[in-house]
């Protein structure tokens, strides 16, 4: 039987890419899909080609890999179109960053209460919007049956934006809510495999709701860690960027809002945790988390590290990518899901749906992170637990409404050009606990907007 034509759009992530390869390649119903990569930068996409498909042949797959520069080629007639595109790059995404704080805008203009994640680019992301819009438009136009599994960020605002504004069928994907994992090892549970989870929320403002073992419940276990031994860790063991789920921010969270912060949900929230430098060692220690400066750094050199290895890898054929990258599934949902969309399997996955009434206070168009249960190509929200009037009102309807923000200033690029988008951004930057004056705002657009890159136009 022939397998489903998977297309990846800005494959040039050279560790994403090969991750789904592995993933496709290690799940024998869909290993022979064929798989075609598809970037704008050539050395990328020759690397990541060489290296992916060297890799399935080792591994003895029959997954089919190609390459194209040629997007509409890459989607035409595909099943499922994985978008991963990071239009400004980290390069680009750090110009920005140093730019915004020379105005007083402290981890660039889109580190803002409830999306202090300084890379999730909302305002200023308008080259991702117009992208994802581009992708499923032309899925519209040649794969009209196809799936969009949306992977690149930001998660919510992109998923959103495509349920409201196209006809494609489409899915966000994020891997964060694995975090929870983190705590079953703070309640002594080896194999998180044990545990039932749940976990409710918008991406990256996710939220434990429900944390048992053989019917027990094991939020007692995780308040007597914290009563009794951490702050004895906090004192002792410096927190590594990725770590944050363990940080006294974290704590402090579930102390307030009555639920624990997963993910990056605990590299988030008010500024009370993100002032400056030292209010972010404060609450996440002395690297003061991944999105501080000095986390900033040492994830740029790990990414820069990492990509260099994998290029060597990709460029010497004389070394075997199996024996230095052992075959190990990613924990990434895009090949579970699409072998029930596929095959008609049966598993349960966090994913980011339209919302439907499944959390009451956010509307029903938005995107919501959730369990499902899927039989097939069929979804169905298992039931949820209560969130707290806490968590409803002081976290998830403060990140919908940026988000709505967001999605307006986008709408007023593609309708009105740059005057009108710099008019929404300032109308958002009004609202900034940073922003001292009319004329700072004004100053820090024109500059942003001035940037080579980061120049916003009306989407073709």
């Amino acid at each position: 039987m022939q397998g489903s034509k998977i297309a990846i759009i800005g494959a040039g992530s050279l560790a994403f890419s090969l991750s789904m390869v592995t993933d496709f390649s290690l799940t024998k119903s869909i290993a022979d899909s064929r798989v075609v990569l598809m970037d704008i930068d050539p050395k990328r996409l020759d690397a990541v080609y060489s290296l992916t498909k060297r890799y399935s042949q080792e591994l003895g797959s029959r997954l089919q890999v190609e390459k194209t520069m040629d997007m509409k080629e890459a989607i035409r007639d595909s099943n499922f179109v994985i978008n991963s595109a990071f239009a400004d790059g980290y390069d680009g995404l750090g110009q920005m960053i140093e730019e915004a704080e020379k105005y007083g805008y402290y981890r660039g203009l889109d580190a803002t209460e409830w999306n202090m994640v300084n890379n999730y680019t909302i305002y200023t992301g308008h080259k991702q919007y117009q992208i994802a819009l581009g992708i499923a438009r032309t899925i519209e136009e040649v794969a009209p049956d196809g799936w969009m599994l949306e992977a690149a960020n930001p998660l919510l605002e992109i998923t959103t934006m495509l349920l409201r504004k196209t006809k494609v069928k489409v899915v966000g994907f994020c891997h964060g809510f694995h975090a929870y994992a983190g705590l079953a090892r703070v309640a002594g549970i080896a194999n998180p495999d044990e545990l039932d989870f749940q976990v409710v929320g918008l991406n990256h403002d996710v939220w434990l709701t429900r944390l048992k073992q053989n019917n027990n419940d094991l939020y007692p276990v995780i308040d007597e860690w914290l009563r009794y031994r951490a702050e004895a860790f906090w004192s002792s063991y410096v927190l590594d960027v990725w770590e944050e789920q363990f940080s006294r921010a974290a704590a402090d969270m579930y102390r307030r809002y009555g639920l624990y912060p997963i993910g990056d949900t605990t590299r988030s929230g008010p500024w009370t945790y993100h002032r400056d430098l030292k209010t972010k060692q404060k609450w996440y220690g002395p690297v003061g988390g991944v999105d501080s400066e000095i986390g900033w750094t040492m994830r740029l050199l790990r990414n820069r590290r990492n990509l260099d290895r994998l290029f060597r890898l990709a460029t010497n054929t004389e070394v075997s990518p199996l024996k230095e990258l052992p075959p190990v599934k990613s924990g990434e949902q895009f090949a579970d899901f699409i072998d029930c969309v596929t095959n008609g399997a049966e598993r349960r996955l966090v994913l980011n749906v339209r919302n439907q009434g499944a959390l009451k206070h956010i509307p029903e168009d938005v995107a919501v992170e959730v369990p499902v249960q899927m039989v097939g190509d069929k979804m169905t929200v298992e039931p949820l637990e209560r969130l707290p009037r806490t968590v409803e009102k002081f976290a998830l309807i403060p990140r919908w409404e940026r988000m709505e923000w967001a999605l307006e200033a986008f709408d007023a690029l593609q309708e009105g050009g740059a005057p009108a988008y710099k008019e929404a951004l300032a109308n958002i930057l009004m609202t900034d606990a940073r922003t001292h004056s009319t004329e700072q705002v004004s100053s820090v657009l024109d500059s942003i907007m001035s940037m080579p890159y980061n120049r916003p136009e009306k989407a073709a």
